[in-house]
């Protein structure tokens, strides 16, 4: 294949990373756009049935968005490794295991959701451990978020104006993951606020992937 160009292989993983998680979280069964119907939050047996009645949907996302997740995370870690001796590193690197973290998470709890999507298991309680552990990563990721995009508001990849929009935008799904606990009826509402900005972040990323891959 010849010499790649890892500056430019981590841009496209910095495009096509969040893009791909991104799809799937959208479409998974259940998901944001309530494909295959939708369960309240606390309703485990309800989700569980979601992804039996809708296996091949459930099984490709629960593949994909992990698939998606750590080819981002593949690029953010170059990334901040490309910021050594400029500006932004020694924050950036802070927030490099806040992305571990929730991608870690974020994989565990899908490969839950494609064992009842493939109905290798059947224990629906095994929802509720999905469900504390996509808070954990959501605020990990949102942590990880504000702290990158703090370090590339002082870098000149992309506008300032943008950076910081991420930072709201990983502010929110912070917040938002960190009252979910205390409020868990309340997760359909935050899980679409979070794809919103999930969405905003996507963006951002993108933007940074182009910069890098030129």
């Amino acid at each position: 294949m010849g010499n790649l160009d890892p500056k430019k292989m981590a841009g496209y993983t910095l495009i096509l990373g969040p893009i791909l998680a991104l799809v799937c979280f959208f479409i998974q069964p259940g998901g944001v756009l309530q494909i295959g119907g939708s369960a309240e939050p606390l309703d485990y047996a309800g989700q569980m049935k979601i992804s039996s009645d809708n296996s091949g949907l459930g099984i490709i996302t629960g593949i994909l968005v992990p698939i998606g997740l750590i080819t981002l995370f593949s690029g953010i870690m170059f990334y901040i490794q490309s910021m050594e001796g400029g500006n932004g590193f020694g924050l950036a690197r802070i927030g490099l295991p806040f992305f571990l973290i929730a991608t870690a998470g974020w994989t565990l709890a899908s490969s839950i959701f494609i064992g009842f999507s493939s109905e290798i298991s059947t224990n629906s309680d095994l929802a509720g451990l999905a469900f504390g552990i996509n808070i954990i990563s959501s605020i990990s990721f949102g942590i990880g978020g504000m702290i990158l995009a703090l370090a590339t508001s002082t870098r000149n990849e992309v506008n300032k104006n943008i950076s910081y929009l991420a930072f709201i935008a990983a502010t929110i799904v912070f917040l938002t993951n960190f009252i979910l606990p205390f409020s868990p009826e309340s997760g359909t509402l935050f899980q679409g606020i979070a794809g919103i900005c999930f969405i905003i972040y996507t963006v951002w990323s993108i933007l940074i992937g182009r910069a890098l891959a030129k």
